[in-house]
């Protein structure tokens, strides 16, 4: 779907954003930091497919099926070394930020859900000077269940005080899909993720977002009611 805001499009006020594959490239750094992780822990080696396909539920519950036992460890070294290459690895995606900017001066009301911690997602958002245009941010801390529960999803919409059928939760992920769908909010897709295009189409997204610039005519503003 592309062109201007038509249909379910034309009626909503309040937007979510996934954080990781959304509106910041980390997926070079998620992917090194959990390689590097296995292979000082002495664990088996996994694909880069076999990892992706973990990204957007916390970190916890990866290092848990990764090995249960060894859980605690992988957590703690991920952090490090995620937090040591995380400068040298991270990217923001072009355009972002010019497209939040023009979406909240449209008049749209703005929230950050993701399966990050609260420090690891500000530390994100504070890095790429993406902070002041959220009104609310749910991390991986707010909710007991997570993506691709409706939880974090429903706890943004509590934040914003917004109702569902107003309301579209845009991300990268089959986890971002089911979790929207769940939620009962419009799913956008964005074009730009590190998952394929096929696994994202078999969740049946309501619209996708070919570029960030696409956001802005998709979306050309909140009018009056």
């Amino acid at each position: 779907m592309t062109g201007r805001a038509t249909g379910p499009l034309s009626g909503i006020r309040y937007l979510l954003f996934d954080l990781d594959g959304t509106l910041v490239d980390t997926t070079r750094l998620i992917l090194f930091t959990f390689q590097e992780t296995l292979r000082t822990l002495g664990l088996p080696p996994r694909s880069d497919m076999e990892l992706l396909l973990m990204i957007g539920r916390p970190l916890r519950e990866q290092a848990e099926d990764i090995d249960a036992r060894r859980a605690e460890e992988i957590f703690r070294l991920y952090q490090e070394l995620y937090d040591r290459y995380h400068d040298g690895l991270a990217r923001e995606f072009p355009g972002i930020r010019e497209a939040l900017a023009g979406l909240r001066e449209r008049g749209y009301r703005l929230a950050l859900v993701t399966s990050k911690r609260l420090s690891s997602a500000m530390g994100d958002l504070e890095y790429f000077r993406l902070t002041p245009y959220f009104h609310a941010v749910v991390t991986a801390d707010d909710t007991v269940n997570h993506k691709p529960q409706p939880d974090p999803v429903l706890k943004a919409l509590e934040r914003l005080e917004a109702p569902r059928e107003r309301s579209a939760f845009v991300g990268d992920s089959p986890f971002d899909m089911r979790s929207a769908h769940a939620a009962g909010v419009l799913a956008g897709a964005v074009g730009w993720g590190p998952f394929p295009r096929e696994l994202l189409e078999a969740e049946k997204p309501d619209f996708w977002i070919p570029g960030p610039s696409d956001f802005l005519t998709l979306f050309p503003g909140v009018s009056a009611e």
